[in-house]
């Protein structure tokens, strides 16, 4: 099981923008095989900053829901619409049967 962490931090003037293009990417990645979990979300004490969390069930599942037309497109936006370098981050994980 893989999981990744994206946080984004845009320019004010194109938080909207931004905002609207990464909405169209949730229904895709979620249909997208060996997607668990896919969330993209608002951080509350900050408009401009946004979290994407994914669960995968192997590195290939992550590869084909970053190979969407539609995360191409936001990849695309990111030079001109962020105020910092993004924040990525993907944990390998295993499930504990006891744990869960």
């Amino acid at each position: 099981m893989v999981i990744l962490r994206f946080k984004i931090h845009s320019k004010p003037e194109k938080r909207d923008e931004l905002m609207a293009a990464l909405a169209e990417i949730i229904s895709p990645a979620r249909a997208a095989e060996g997607v668990i979990n896919f969330d993209i979300a608002r951080v509350l004490l900050d408009p401009d900053a946004f979290i994407a969390t994914a669960v995968y069930e192997d590195g290939p599942a992550l590869e084909r829901q970053e190979s969407l037309a539609e995360v191409g497109r936001v990849m695309a936006m990111l030079p001109e619409s962020l105020a910092a370098p993004p924040d990525r981050a993907i944990f390998d994980a295993s499930v504990v049967p006891t744990l869960v």
